[in-house]
């Protein structure tokens, strides 16, 4: 696996100009260890639904996050892989479409963190173009360009393999009447892991 280089952005600002990267943003190995996936020590039930991660997607100069806790994490195609959920009413959703990669990113079990969750939850980069940044979470990027958290335990980097919008003929009854009355319809992104990072 590829050493643990991070780029991290120093004005988190959820846009950055190519030349202010070049200019303004330091190669480091910071606290972060790579990790083999089938190394990895996780509760996807626990991590994804109760403790929450964040979803990016994008490259330095134009990303987004947003929280997610429908997720899990296995082995499809003989590939170790990441599957994620995303609305049709996230603003996510056109660039996790656009983007060849996606990361996920767990935190700590911190009142700080879990705020940040909440805040890039519930704001949207239609009227918040600085979400990220207002939530007081710093972005670094991965060797091949992928946004993570430097506050983050741990971050999963993905290349995109698949995706489907749900069929809602084929999700049972009592869950499309209450998920999907006013609910814009979920697409199963799965990525295979690329590159998975802890603090230990």
């Amino acid at each position: 696996m590829a050493a643990a280089c991070l780029i991290s952005c120093k004005d988190r600002k959820h846009e950055v100009p190519e030349e202010a990267i070049q200019a303004d943003t330091v190669l480091t190995e910071h606290a972060w260890t790579p990790v083999d996936p089938m190394e990895l020590n996780m509760n996807p039930v626990s991590d994804f639904a109760q403790d929450w991660m964040a979803l990016a997607m994008g490259n330095s100069r134009h990303f987004n996050s947003m929280t997610i806790s429908w997720g899990t994490i296995g082995e499809l195609w003989n590939k170790p892989v990441v599957i994620v959920f995303v609305s049709s009413d996230r603003a996510s959703k056109q660039m996790m479409d656009e983007s060849e990669y996606f990361t996920v990113t767990g935190f700590p079990r911190t009142k700080a963190c879990k705020d940040a969750l909440v805040y890039i939850g519930t704001h949207s980069l239609r009227d918040d173009p600085d979400k990220t940044a207002n939530a007081g979470l710093t972005v670094e990027f991965t060797e091949a360009g992928n946004p993570i958290f430097a506050e983050g335990r741990l971050a999963i980097e993905c290349r995109k393999m698949y995706s489907a919008p749900f069929d809602l003929n084929r999700v049972p009854q009592d869950i499309r009447e209450r998920m999907y009355g006013e609910m814009g319809v979920h697409t199963m992104y799965i990525g295979e892991i690329t590159g998975v990072w802890e603090k230990k």
